[in-house]
C-alpha cells in the first residue's frame, strides 16, 4: 500500500535525482514577440503594429506641470498599479488595408534612442504581420514629434517606405521643418532638426493635409490641435463601424483621462490641447466610439468612460480571428 508519507519521500527523491535537474539550466531568452494585433473595422483590415515604446522621467512635471504635486501625479499612478518614478509608454501605429491600398498612421520614433533604447521596431512587426513596407501606399501622420515622424528613415538615412506619399498638416509641415527652428533652445531645436532630417530628404512626396480631410475612402482626419497647432487625430469609418485613432490628444491611459485639465509638457499650447483634449474624450464617451491610443498599453483600443469628473479607459476584447 502506497501511504501519503512514502509518496511524498519518493517525489523529493526524485527532485533529488540528476534527471530532475537536468533541463534546469536553460537560457533566458531576454527578447518579446514582434507586436501586432489584427481586427476587421466593416471592409477594412487593420494591424496595430508596434513601433516599441519610450520611457519618460521625470514623471512629473512633465504630466500635471504647475497644476498638479508630485505627490499627486505619483498617487494616481499608484492606484493604476503603474510605476512612480517612470512612465513607460507604447507606441502603437495603425496599418489599414483598405482594399485598395495599405494606409500607415503615424511611423513611430525609427532608430533615435532620444527616449531610450525601447523603439523602432516598426519595420520588423510589420514583416511579422505580413505587410512588407514597400507595400504602404501612404503615411498620414497626426503631427510631426519625432516618436511619430521620424520612423520613416532608417539609421543610415534610407526610406523604410520607399513607395509611399506622405500627408501631414501644413501647419505641422511649415513649423517643424523651418530653419529658424534650428535656432530655438533645447530641447526644441534638436526635435525640430531631427524632423527636418527625415522630412527634408522626402520634401517632395509630403502632400499638405487640411483638417478634416479624407486621406483615403473612410479615413478622415479631425482637427485636434493643442498638443501641436497642426495635430490631427483620424476617424475611420467602414460598413457603420467607426474608430477614432487620438494620436497624442491623450498621452496615457490613466493620467491624461483621469485627470484631462493636467498640462502635458511636450503640448505646445496647454490650455487648448486641454480643452481639445475634454471635447475629444466627452464625443468617444458619449458617442460610444471605439478609440486607439497612441501611446496607450498595447494594442492601445477601447472604449472612454466618464469616470468622475474625468474619464476612463476600458480596453477593448482582444479578438482572435
Amino acid at each position: 500500500m502506497i501511504t501519503r508519507r512514502i509518496a511524498l519521500g519518493s517525489g523529493l527523491a526524485a527532485l533529488a535525482s540528476p534527471l530532475a535537474t537536468v533541463r534546469a539550466a536553460a537560457p533566458f531568452r531576454n527578447d518579446q514577440n514582434a507586436g501586432w494585433y489584427r481586427f476587421r473595422l466593416g471592409a477594412f483590415e487593420c494591424t496595430v503594429v508596434s513601433d516599441g515604446l519610450i520611457t519618460l522621467a521625470p514623471v512629473h512635471p512633465t504630466f500635471g506641470g504647475a497644476v498638479a504635486t508630485e505627490a499627486e501625479v505619483q498617487a494616481a499612478l499608484r492606484g493604476a498599479f503603474l510605476p512612480t518614478d517612470r512612465l513607460p509608454s507604447q507606441i502603437n501605429c495603425l496599418a489599414v488595408n483598405t482594399g485598395r491600398e495599405i494606409v500607415l498612421l503615424d511611423a513611430g520614433l525609427g532608430p533615435s534612442r532620444l527616449f531610450g533604447p525601447g523603439a523602432g521596431t516598426l519595420a520588423t512587426a510589420l514583416r511579422a504581420a505580413g505587410i512588407e513596407p514597400a507595400q504602404v501606399d501612404l503615411v498620414a501622420f497626426t503631427h510631426a514629434h519625432g516618436d511619430h515622424a521620424w520612423g520613416i528613415a532608417d539609421a543610415a538615412g534610407r526610406d523604410v517606405f520607399p513607395n509611399a506619399r506622405f500627408a501631414m498638416t501644413g501647419a505641422d509641415l511649415d513649423f517643424w521643418t523651418a530653419e529658424a527652428g534650428l535656432s530655438m533652445p533645447e530641447p526644441m531645436r534638436s526635435l525640430i532638426a531631427g524632423t527636418r532630417d527625415v522630412v527634408l530628404p522626402r520634401r517632395a512626396r509630403f502632400s499638405t493635409l487640411a483638417p478634416d480631410a479624407e486621406v483615403a475612402p473612410g479615413i478622415r482626419a479631425v482637427a485636434t490641435p493643442g498638443h501641436t497647432m497642426g495635430h490631427v487625430s483620424y476617424h475611420l469609418d467602414s460598413e457603420g463601424q467607426r474608430l477614432l485613432v487620438l494620436g497624442d490628444v491623450a498621452n496615457h491611459h490613466v493620467l491624461a483621462l483621469a485627470r484631462p485639465d493636467w498640462p502635458f509638457g511636450f503640448d505646445a499650447d496647454p490650455a487648448l490641447a486641454s480643452t481639445t483634449r475634454r471635447r475629444v474624450l466627452d464625443m468617444a464617451a458619449t458617442d460610444r466610439v471605439q478609440v486607439l491610443g497612441y501611446h496607450f498599453p498595447f494594442p492601445g483600443l477601447g472604449h472612454v468612460e466618464t469616470r468622475g469628473g474625468g474619464f476612463g479607459f476600458v480596453p477593448s476584447p482582444w479578438r482572435t480571428g
